[in-house]
């Protein structure tokens, strides 16, 4: 083993270690804040003092979100030099040149129109089936019907009703050759790929700068009355508003890391998935 192989093992090992432990490491700040907080006089501040809060207010809300924000890229990084993701890549690259050194590309379309073709009738088959009805029935009688000329209809139950009106409404799903060969596509509402890691990933970061926005807030309304001894009273709030950007911190290494190793992954398997089914279906169809 080489001394940066040795490096990296140990840098490894020290952050599990560090990881590990953090939740008693957070344990012991909230079990001192508590102690300092119960014996300390809490209150909200008054509407006049509210307009004095905002340089602490942005400050806290400045370092909570910069803290996700790079420990999410922290995370990032770490999950693409994970094996699973390694994995899926190369699995992903291997179908792909299977694709295009076979030529298969330009049939792609065929393949995208058989899938939505077979996905629909599938999901409504499965709307139906509940119901006692078959797809055949389905497809001669009801399916061109729209709700009015459902309701008119006396041999049917009323769940069937309802469940043909159902399926009368489900659409196609959304597939084409550059959502399954590029990586970053995807469709929206049901679709074979679910949704955009790059896009959840964004819309996680939207929803957690809202969700900050409102901590800070909360956390520069705090203050706190001196009851006995100044230093700890301070102390304690410190220690409050510093878990909350630390936790934030974990929370955006989480993120991060969850979005490459679950949804990237996820969504990169489906893509590979579809590869294949692909290939197979192009190969069938062009021995026809």
């Amino acid at each position: 083993m080489t001394n940066f192989e040795k490096i990296d093992v140990a840098k490894k090992k020290i952050g599990r270690t560090f990881m590990n432990n953090i939740g008693l490491f957070m344990s012991v700040i909230l079990v001192f804040a508590v102690i300092v907080i119960m014996t300390t006089d809490i209150h909200l501040v008054s509407f006049e003092e509210i307009t004095s809060l905002g340089l602490d207010f942005f400050l806290l809300l400045f370092c909570s979100y910069s803290m996700y924000v790079c420990c999410a890229d922290t995370g990032s990084k770490a999950g693409l030099s994970t094996e699973k993701y390694i994995v899926s890549m190369d699995n992903f690259a291997d179908k792909k040149n299977c694709i295009f050194e076979g030529n298969m590309q330009n049939k792609m379309i065929n393949f995208c129109n058989y899938y939505t073709a077979n996905e629909l009738r599938n999901t409504r088959t499965s709307i139906i089936a509940v119901v006692g009805l078959a797809y055949d029935e389905y497809w001669e009688k009801y399916m061109h019907l729209d709700d009015k000329g459902i309701d008119a209809l006396t041999d049917l139950t009323p769940a069937q009703k309802k469940a043909i009106k159902k399926a009368n409404r489900v659409k196609p799903v959304k597939l084409s050759p550059e959502m399954i060969l590029r990586q970053g596509r995807s469709a929206r509402r049901r679709s074979p790929l679910e949704i955009n890691p790059a896009k959840k990933k964004n819309m996680l970061f939207g929803f957690k700068f809202i969700q900050i926005t409102a901590l800070s807030v909360g956390m520069s309304l705090i203050a706190f009355d001196v009851m006995a001894e100044p230093s700890w009273i301070i102390f304690a709030s410190v220690c409050l508003k510093l878990l909350s950007v630390i936790l934030n911190g974990f929370g955006g290494y989480k993120a991060g890391y969850d979005n490459i190793v679950i949804d990237t992954v996820n969504y990169t398997n489906a893509q590979t998935d579809l590869m294949q089914q692909a290939i197979q279906y192009i190969r069938a169809t062009t021995n026809d």
